[in-house]
This record gives C-alpha cells, sequence and structure tokens, in this order.
C-alpha cells in the first residue's frame, strides 16, 4: 500500500477504481469522496445516493469492497476499510464497547446482582447517521430496569452493509451470521446459562436479526415488525436500505422464506416459545404475515391495533409494553397463546 488515502469525485466511475488499488498496491485504508459537484454537497454520499445514481453507484461499490461511512464534512465523505473500523471507533478504543475474537462488536451489561442466570441478547434497529454509531444504535437503554435480577444484556453491533447487514451474510462479509452466531454462544457458555433461558430481541431491523438467529440457532425470541423482504423499501422508499445493488447475497425474502419453510419442516407442530409483536397497520405486516404462515401454528403472534401505528417505524415505540411483557414471560419460562392475538 504506498497510499492510506485515496480521494475520488463524483464523476470517478465505480470501474475506475479497481485499478487506483492495483496502482496503490493495495486496499487504502481510507477513500474520501469530494460532494462538491453535489446538488447538496454537505450532505453525506448516503443521502445523496438516494437521488444521485452516481453517488449511489460509488457507495456501492465501496461498500462491496468492505468500507463503511464514517464522517462527513462539508464538500465530503470519509470511508473507512472494514478492518480499520475497531482502531478507530472511539467507543471501542475506551472498551465501553468490546470485540469478539471474530471482530463483532458487542456490549455487554452485568446485573447489579452479580449473579447471571438469563440472557436478553439485543440487536439495533436502523439509524442513518453518517457515522459508525449507526451500526450501534442504541435499542431499549433501559431494559435492565425490567428483567429478573439475574439477567444479563448482550448488545450486538451490526457493522456491515451500508446502513448495516441487517445481522445477516453481505457479500463482502458472507459469514457474517456465524460471526455473531460464535458470539452468543460463547458468551452463553462463558456465563453457564442455560438456552431456555436466553431471549432474542430486537426492532425492526433488530427484530430482522433476532427472528433469523432464534429460528436458524433455536432461541427464544421476541422480533418487533421485522423487516423480512426489500420489496418494500426497492419499490416504495427508493431502495433506503441499499439491498438493490449486490450488497447481499440474497433477498431477505428469499433467505426467510427458505429458513420459515425448513424450520416449518423439521419442527412440525412444535411451540417455538417465541413472539412476534406487530400490527396490522404497518406496512410491513402483508409481508412478514405470508412468509410466517408456514410458523402460524408454532409461534405467538401479538397485532397492536393502536391508531397512532401510521407507519413502520411507529410500532416500536407504540408497542414497548407487550415488548416488556413478551420478553419477561420468555425470560421466566411462561409461554403466550400461539397464533395470532390482538392487543391494544
Amino acid at each position: 500500500m504506498i497510499q492510506n488515502i485515496l480521494w475520488l469525485t463524483l464523476e470517478t466511475s465505480p470501474d475506475d477504481i479497481p485499478a487506483m488499488i492495483a496502482e496503490n498496491d493495495g486496499l487504502p485504508r481510507y477513500f474520501r469522496i469530494d460532494t462538491s459537484l453535489a446538488a447538496k454537497p454537505d450532505q453525506d454520499l448516503m443521502k445523496l445516493a438516494l437521488k444521485n445514481r452516481d453517488a449511489k453507484d460509488l457507495l456501492i461499490r465501496l461498500t462491496n469492497l468492505g468500507f463503511s461511512l464514517y464522517y462527513n464534512a462539508a464538500d465530503e465523505s470519509r470511508f473507512i476499510r472494514h478492518d480499520r473500523i475497531v482502531h478507530h471507533w472511539p467507543a471501542v478504543k475506551d472498551e465501553s464497547f468490546q470485540v469478539s475474537d471474530d471482530g463483532i462488536v458487542h456490549q455487554f451489561e452485568r446485573p447489579k446482582s452479580g449473579t447471571i442466570s438469563r440472557l436478553v441478547v439485543i440487536f439495533s434497529p436502523i439509524n442513518s447517521k453518517p457515522r459508525l454509531i449507526r451500526y450501534f444504535r442504541p435499542s431499549f437503554a433501559t431494559l435492565m430496569k425490567y428483567v429478573p435480577r439475574d439477567t444479563a444484556i448482550l448488545r450486538v453491533a451490526d457493522v456491515g452493509g451500508v446502513k448495516g447487514a441487517f445481522y445477516l451474510d453481505t457479500s463482502f462479509m458472507p459469514d457474517n451470521s456465524s460471526r455473531i452466531r460464535r458470539l452468543i454462544q460463547s458468551k452463553v457458555a462463558e456465563h453457564g446459562i442455560e438456552a431456555p433461558n436466553v431471549v432474542l430481541f430486537g426492532a425492526s431491523k433488530g427484530g430482522t436479526g433476532a427472528l433469523y438467529h432464534g429460528l436458524t440457532d433455536g432461541w427464544k425470541f421476541v422480533s418487533v415488525d421485522p423487516i423480512v423482504t426489500d420489496s418494500w423499501y426497492e419499490q416504495y422508499e427508493n431502495d433506503y436500505h441499499f439491498t438493490a445493488q449486490g450488497v447481499f447475497p440474497k433477498p431477505k425474502q428469499e433467505v426467510f422464506t427458505e429458513l420459515v419453510g425448513r424450520i416449518a419442516s423439521e419442527r412440525r407442530g412444535e411451540a417455538l416459545n417465541s413472539v412476534i409483536v406487530t400490527s396490522s397497520r404497518s406496512p410491513q405486516y402483508p409481508y412478514t404475515s405470508e412468509i410466517i404462515n408456514p410458523l402460524r401454528d408454532s409461534l405467538s403472534v401479538l397485532d397492536s391495533g393502536n391508531p397512532n401505528i401510521l407507519k413502520h417505524p411507529d410500532v416500536a415505540p407504540k408497542t414497548i409494553y407487550a415488548q416488556v411483557m413478551a420478553i419477561n414471560t420468555l425470560l421466566l419460562g411462561f409461554s403466550l397463546p400461539i397464533g395470532e392475538s390482538a392487543v391494544p
């Protein structure tokens, strides 16, 4: 590597980047994008990419090379190479966040009681801030106050993709889900926690992670309005999550259709002791309902009819009471009615 930093502009063709890397004798640590030619040059490349095709093509190419947007200023967006993130992220450097042997950033919160017999694993929702913290948006920061006194909390970052990897595999990190799996398993083993005392939890993108890893590895889960298809955001929100150009090896609808079908076949009629909190007022509801249909006789689905739920992001804040109830029900070894139930 000759230069630590390579500069691009919005006029740079993504097809020219491999030659620049070769001339540099390898990937730089950073790419910086001059956005001065944009209509709104002070916007970060993620925002520009929603309306500017050239910006989007550059963003996708850098993402698939393993670079993440970590800073923007007037006329400039900065990207960092994946392996450098843990050396740059202040919260990792000051040990507020930890990093697993597989490179998964996380945070482990111990109960004040000092005794750990149960575990809640929290997956983060979407964030669009052009900083690394978008991969680790705080979710339910006060949850420790509402769970049994012997419960620890493991929060898992979602580094990857443009706005996160949804805790799934990406084209750049095809083993991302396995790395996350090993982190959870290691914490469970380290503290001698029995599997029935583990609950995965997340909302939106975090709900995607809780649902996927819960089904894949047999953990209990509370998944709040999970995103299980890319179709809606690609069709109605201009590919807001940047999933349409090869960032992921498979679309979510294919991943979850295959996974749900396999689990339904393997565990036919068996209660999964898990909960999906959703709302028929959310645009994600029909997609989720269709995909999880083979597991309808194994899951508890809580459908909130709250008239204040007008869109997908409304579901999580309007159903906190149901989330807390579901998490504690599963932690304590109780169960909820199978099938779909209406809640306020």
